[in-house]
C-alpha cells in the first residue's frame, strides 16, 4: 500500500522542507494542478467520473488516457450517483438507474479493463435523499459483482452514511464489497451547516476506524488496496479554510507510519 495526501500548498512547502513524507500527491484532473504538483513527487490523479448521470457514456476517456501516461495513476475512479430528480420509491425509476449505471460502467470497463475501474460511494445525508439506492450496501456491491468492476472505500463517507442510517459504520463497512478493494480514502468529520461533513482532520473516531480498516486489511479479511488516500487538504475556495499546515505537519507522518506498518 502506498499514502496519497492531497496536493495543497502547505503539503508541497512540508515535502520541499523534508519535514514529511508522502508516497503519492493526491490531484484532481485539472491539468494545472498537475503541473504544479509533478516537480514534488510522484502523482495520483483522482477523476471527476460519475455513473448515474448519462454523462460518462460520451466522457472523453483519452483525455484520461493522457494523465495516466504523465502519471502512471494505476486505476480510474467513479462515483455511483442518482439524479437530484430521482425518486427511491418508484420501482420504474430504479430500474432505469440500474440500467444506466451498468451502461456507464460497462463502457469504462470495455475502454480500460475492469481491474482498472474503481466505484465509489458518496455520503448519504437527509439532505440528499435521491442518493439511497446509490449507497445501499446490497445495491452497491450487486453493481460492482454485475460490472466486474473493483471497489474504493471511503472511511469517512461510510461515517456519515452510516450515522444517517443510524447504522454502526462497521456494519455498513462489512455490508460492502471488501474483496474487491483497490483503494480506501479517510479523513475526519465535522458538523458543517448542521450536516456531519468530511474533508476535516483526524479525530478520534477517524484514527481507530482507520486502524481497524487497517487490521482488517492484514488479516487478509479484507483486499489489500493499492493506496490510501488522506484526503485533507486542497486549494480553492472548498478546501483552502480547511488546509492547516500544522494538521498535514502532525498528521501525515502517524498515518505514513501507520499505512507501512506491515511493509
Amino acid at each position: 500500500m502506498k499514502l496519497a495526501v492531497n496536493f495543497s500548498n502547505p503539503l508541497v512547502k512540508q515535502i520541499k522542507a523534508k519535514e514529511i513524507k508522502v508516497d503519492l500527491i493526491k490531484c484532481p484532473d485539472w491539468e494545472g494542478m498537475l503541473a504544479e504538483a509533478l516537480p514534488y513527487g510522484p502523482v495520483v490523479i483522482h477523476f471527476s467520473l460519475e455513473a448515474g448521470l448519462g454523462r460518462t457514456l460520451s466522457a472523453d476517456f483519452g483525455r484520461i488516457d493522457q494523465f495516466i501516461a504523465e502519471t502512471g495513476t494505476p486505476h480510474i475512479n467513479s462515483h455511483l450517483v442518482t439524479p437530484r430528480s430521482y425518486t427511491p420509491d418508484d420501482p420504474t425509476e430504479l430500474k432505469r438507474v440500474n440500467d444506466l449505471w451498468r451502461d456507464e460502467i460497462g463502457r469504462m470497463v470495455d475502454y480500460f479493463g475492469a481491474e482498472r475501474v474503481v466505484l465509489e460511494h458518496y455520503p448519504f445525508t437527509l439532505a440528499t435523499p435521491y442518493l439511497a439506492p446509490a449507497v445501499d450496501p446490497e445495491t452497491f456491491s450487486k453493481v460492482i459483482t454485475d460490472t466486474g468492476c473493483q471497489f474504493l472505500l471511503d472511511l469517512a463517507h461510510a461515517r456519515i452514511t452510516a450515522d444517517t442510517l443510524g447504522m454502526d459504520v462497521r456494519d455498513y463497512i462489512r455490508g460492502l464489497p471488501l474483496d474487491r478493494l483497490a483503494e480506501m480514502h479517510i479523513t475526519g468529520l465535522r458538523p458543517f451547516g448542521g450536516i456531519l461533513t468530511d474533508h476535516f482532520e483526524m479525530e478520534d473516531q477517524a484514527w481507530e476506524l482507520l486502524d481497524w480498516a487497517l487490521q482488517e486489511i492484514h488479516a487478509g479479511h479484507w483486499k489489500e488496496p493499492r493506496l490510501v488516500a488522506f484526503e485533507y487538504g486542497g486549494v480553492g475556495d472548498v478546501f483552502v479554510w480547511r488546509t492547516d499546515e500544522d494538521v498535514i505537519r502532525s498528521q501525515v507522518p502517524r498515518l505514513y507510519e501507520m499505512v507501512h506498518r506491515y511493509d
